[in-house]
Parts: C-alpha cells; structure tokens; sequence
C-alpha cells in the first residue's frame, strides 16, 4: 500500500497545502508577535487609564452624583460601577495573557492587592472564559466594582482564522488544479498518441503546447513518429517492390518445372512445385505483414460465423477442421483484418500440428473467445512472446515449421489493434491453443 499518492495531481496538491499550511502558521505567529500583542497590550493600557480616570472622578462626586455618574457609564460604554460590599462570590480570573497582561497594568496603578476577577465558584460552569470581568476600584473610602465585557480587552479571532485558513486552502486547491491541468493536458494527450502508436495505428501529432520541458517532449515525440512512419513506408515499399518481383519469375519457373513431366522424375517435379507454392505463400505473407490493417473501416462483425467460414475455407484446402461454435456478442471490428488473423492461425495449427484442429467460439466473463486448438508439439513457455515478433521463428518448437516467420506476428498486431490479445497456451493433454480474447465494451 503506498501512502504517497502517484497522480500529479495529488502530489502537487499535497505540497501546496504544506506549503500553505507551514505559510500560515508562521504568518501567525509574526501576526501574534508585532500585531496582536502590540495592539492588545495598547488597548488594555488605554482600557486601565479609562479606569484611572473613573476612579479620579468618583473620588471627587457626593453619592448622588456617583449614581448619575454610574447611570451614564453603564448606558454609553456598557460598563457596570456597583459598590462593594464583601458578600459577591468572586474569584480570581484565569491567567491568560491578555488577563495576565490586564492584572499587571491595574496592580502598577492601584497597587499590588488589585486584582481581575470572575463572578460565581470555579465549579459551577464548564465555560472557562467567562465573557465579563470584574475589577475592584478603589475610589478613596469607598471600594467599587467595575464589570465589563472580555471583549474590550481582548479579541476573539477564531472565525477569522478558519475563514483565513478554508479560503486559503481553497485558493491553493483551485490554483492547483489550474497548474496540473495546464501540466498534464498535454501530457495526457502524449499518453494517448503513445498507446494509439502501439496499436499499429498512425496518431494525429501532438499539440506542442504548456511549458517549454512539455513542448521538447511534445516535440521529440512527433519526430519520433514522424521517423516510425518514413521507416515503415520505406520498409513497406521496399517489401511491395521485392514480392512484386518475385512474382513474375516464380510463375515462369512453375510453369516451366510443370512443362518438365517427362524429364524429371515425378516425385522431384511434385517437390519442386510445392517448393514454389511454398515461395508464393511466403511473399503473400509479406505483403499482408505490410498491409495496414488500422485503414479498414469497422463494422459489426460476428467472430463465430467469420471462425466457421475460415474453418469451412480451410477444410476445402485439405485441412481437418472440426468447429465449436457458441452465440457471442457482434462486435465492431475490421472484417479482414480478423479474417487474416484467424486464416493465419488456421494454416499454422493445420502445417505445424498436423491433424484435426478445432475452432471453438465462446462468451466468458464480458469477452469473446476464439481459440484454435491442435495436437502438434507445442511452444515452450519462453518462446512463446518471441514467436508472437515478426520473422521469428523456432524449429525445434514446431516441427517441419516453413514460412517467413510472420503469421504470428500479423495475428497478434491484428489482436492489439482491436484491442485484445492473443495468447498461445499449452492445451490440455498436449498441444497448444492459440487463443485470440476480445473484450466486449
């Protein structure tokens, strides 16, 4: 299980929430140092003066005037002057700093017995940050008690923050999606092109487009392609070219080996005519190896009915073919790109196994199976991805083998494009099968 994530995507998201993660909290602490405690800190010393002058005054008025004095107090600022009188159930505040910081300033004015307080016993709430502070005033013979809200010393700044923190995590998520999909856009079309160019099939070129690194490989891949596909014209002109001319030659000397009946022995004019049907058949491979099958159109193809006509086409030519044919979906495929496909595994089963070989067509688990079994030797395991590359082939794997080495090649091209695969198996109780799987979309 990894725990990093592989998508881009993921990963840079990640690293920008780190990123802004780390960023606000430092940008929090440098606002705490030389912003909110400096400015804390000059509200309370104003706050304490405001004190100061409230203690000044009431020193100076008769009660009557303390109590229009305390009238007006409490009705423009909000804050409560009541006389002391020993029976309030207070005690101290909790030392927070902005308390801590309220508790000095009052005991450097009022002295040392001064103190900030809280209404009610320590265990009859669960709140902890009682919102209204008492502070005990003296005011010459006369003590009183001044109530006002925690807010005018202090601030509450957690919606701030969240608000702070959530926009700033959606600016980065935002920015990041903006920055991967510049990124990985034309990325993704390259990965496309890629995977269309291992099909056999000739891509658009790729858009050279994002970030200068994205437009060399962007660029790099279309020369690349550009050189695959001068390659393959020049090898396919130069294959079209060669079977072309040994067309004309190899008709001449069957036509003059089939003229010499009565001067050779019969045994050695059969050899030698088969040994040009051999030629003949080795040069249509190659023209079908460089054919391209990605050029013919698609259409609704049953690979049951097209498995039986190659079976029945190829019993006509000698061959022992027995057929197993279940219902499968139609599929939309190229109908002779498949039928080449099937003739080509037919004609290897029928010259390397010899034999009855049987075609067998079937629906499993959402793909269409066809598979062609015999009884010949077999292919050893590690040969068998070998075998499946052009011009190869392996004597000892199948006996009295002949060909170019391409019928493999070309079924299991066809196989790709169409988006499946061929596997050759080992069949059960000897033998191989050649098994050609279609997924069903």
């Amino acid at each position: 299980m990894k725990l990093f994530p592989g998508s881009l995507l993921w990963r840079t998201l990640i690293v920008l929430v780190a990123a802004l993660i780390l960023s606000q909290a430092a940008s929090l602490w440098l606002l705490h140092q030389h912003v909110t405690q400096p400015r804390m800190a000059f509200g309370i010393g104003q706050f304490v003066s405001h004190l100061k002058t409230i203690s000044a005054a009431l020193q100076t008025m008769t009660p009557p005037q303390q109590e229009e004095f305390i009238g007006r107090i409490a009705e423009k600022e909000g804050i409560r002057i009541s006389l002391v009188r020993g029976t309030e159930r207070m005690r101290p505040a909790a030392n927070v700093p902005s308390i801590q910081f309220l508790r000095e300033r009052i005991r450097e004015l009022f002295g040392a017995e001064s103190d900030v307080y809280v209404r009610g016993p320590a265990a009859q709430s669960g709140d902890t940050r009682p919102q209204v502070l008492w502070v005990r005033l003296p005011a010459g013979e006369r003590d009183f008690w001044i109530a006002f809200p925690r807010g005018r010393i202090e601030r509450d700044s957690a919606n701030a923050l969240v608000a702070w923190g959530v926009s700033g995590l959606l600016i980065a998520i935002l920015a990041t999606f903006f920055i991967v999909w510049k990124l990985t856009r034309p990325l993704s079309d390259l990965a496309r092109a890629a995977r269309t160019l291992g099909k056999g099939v000739d891509p658009t070129p790729v858009e050279e487009t994002g970030p200068s690194e994205i437009r060399a490989v962007a660029r790099a891949f279309n020369q690349m392609m550009a050189a695959l596909q001068k390659d393959q014209r020049e090898r396919a002109t130069f294959l079209a070219g060669v079977s072309h001319d040994l067309r004309t030659p190899l008709s001449r000397l069957r036509l003059e080996v089939e003229m010499l009946d009565e001067k050779v022995d019969p045994a050695a004019q059969r050899a030698m005519v088969e040994d040009v049907g051999e030629m003949n058949a080795i040069i249509d491979q190659f023209i079908d190896f460089m054919r391209s099958e990605a050029e013919e159109p698609l259409s609704p193809v049953n690979l049951a009915e097209l498995a039986r006509n190659c079976a029945e086409r190829a019993a006509r030519g000698g061959a022992q073919v027995r057929c197993e044919l279940s219902d499968v979906p139609t599929l939309l495929l190229r109908p002779l790109a498949m039928q080449r496909l099937v003739d080509n595994l037919l004609v290897n089963a029928a010259r390397h196994a010899g034999g009855e070989v049987l075609v067998r067509a079937q629906y499993l688990d959402g793909e269409v199976i066809v598979s062609l079994l015999d009884r010949g030797p077999g292919i050893p395991k590690d040969m068998v991805e070998r075998l499946k590359e052009p011009f190869t082939r392996r004597d000892a794997a199948r006996s009295g083998s002949s060909g170019a080495g391409l019928g493999l090649a070309i079924a299991n091209r066809v196989a790709t494009l169409h988006g499946g695969r061929l596997d050759l198996l080992p069949r059960e109780g000897g033998g191989l099968e050649a098994r050609l799987v279609l997924p069903v979309t």
